[in-house]
């Protein structure tokens, strides 16, 4: 199968050469692309935006692209359950799940949300641990999609069980264990925003909880975490990797961002924040500037945060 997906970039299905973790550049589709192949039996759009309380899936409910369905990463994604509520679920629960909105094998996914939100870069994430590498993103998503006046609708589609096979990861999973080994010889990079990674914050499903100043602990949602940042880590928060129009900076723009905030150029580079989900924007980037060997820290801080045994770094003098 071959899509024209943007300019000359062609996908010919071929396998592509396997480096790092990474394979096969990350890629952005245009609006215009988009509503070219709206009707292309082949690729199954997604609608990827989240809220607290389900209110992505009711913002899809008042108006989606035609033909989308509605992925919530942290119903069909997430582990769930007390011990980390947003690390990604068993490869098989995925499959299962994503395979009853018709997302499987033959198919290529466009997602989208409001632009910075990480729903449609945490599926590309997850379905790359999956071993898929069909997910694109669209640039500046929902609000450029109807600010260009173009269709819209209510209906829900019916779907089809498709089988979505669990192949080798093509991305890489990091632990704290593997943090705590590799110490300082690669780059760990915080997609948080900047008041979470001075220690001034926590995220939680509201935006940033702030810290007690006096105990240096927060109460996000049910979980105490403490306020900081991993260790030597480096502060590139996710939203910067945007233009102001909300469509991701072109590759050079991103690799100097990131150079520029001290990332190895071209080294080993892993990636974590609050709960994934920014990080996995943030490990979308690193491979489409050109890194070829970036992990993802699954458990984030929601992991690292609460447990007193691991060393934290914060700003608060």
């Amino acid at each position: 199968m071959t899509l024209t997906l943007s300019g000359s970039v062609r996908d010919t299905g071929a396998a592509p050469r396997y480096r790092g973790g990474m394979t096969a550049r990350a890629r952005l589709v245009s609006t215009t692309w988009l509503a070219a192949h709206l009707d292309d039996p082949r690729i199954r759009v997604v609608d990827a935006r989240w809220g607290p309380d389900g209110a992505g899936r009711l913002a899809y409910e008042a108006g989606h692209l035609p033909g989308a369905v509605h992925v919530d990463w942290e119903r069909d994604l997430a582990a769930g359950g007390p011990d980390n509520r947003y690390r990604m679920a068993a490869p098989e629960v995925i499959a299962e799940r994503l395979g009853r909105l018709d997302i499987g094998d033959g198919r290529r996914v466009v997602a989208y949300a409001d632009p910075a939100h990480g729903g449609p870069y945490r599926l590309w994430w997850v379905m790359r641990r999956l071993g898929h590498a069909s997910v694109r993103v669209l640039d500046g998503g929902w609000p450029r999609w109807l600010a260009e006046g173009r269709p819209t609708s209510r209906a829900v589609p019916r779907t089809a069980s498709e089988r979505l096979s669990i192949r080798a990861p093509r991305t890489g999973l990091a632990t704290a264990a593997d943090l705590e080994r590799w110490g300082r010889g690669r780059s760990i990079v915080d997609a948080r925003p900047a008041e979470q990674h001075a220690g001034h914050a926590v995220w939680c499903q509201g935006g940033s909880e702030p810290v007690d100043p006096a105990t240096g602990w927060a109460q996000a949602g049910p979980v105490r975490l403490r306020g900081g940042r991993i260790p030597g880590s480096l502060s590139v928060p996710s939203t910067s990797l945007f233009r102001a129009d909300g469509r991701m900076l072109p590759p050079a723009r991103l690799r100097a961002l990131l150079v520029a905030a001290g990332v190895h150029d071209d080294g080993p580079v892993t990636t974590y924040c609050g709960a994934a989900i920014a990080a996995s924007t943030l490990t979308f980037a690193l491979d489409r500037a050109g890194w070829r060997e970036a992990t993802l820290y699954d458990a984030s801080w929601e992991e690292w945060g609460r447990d007193e045994r691991r060393p934290v770094e914060h700003d608060r003098g």
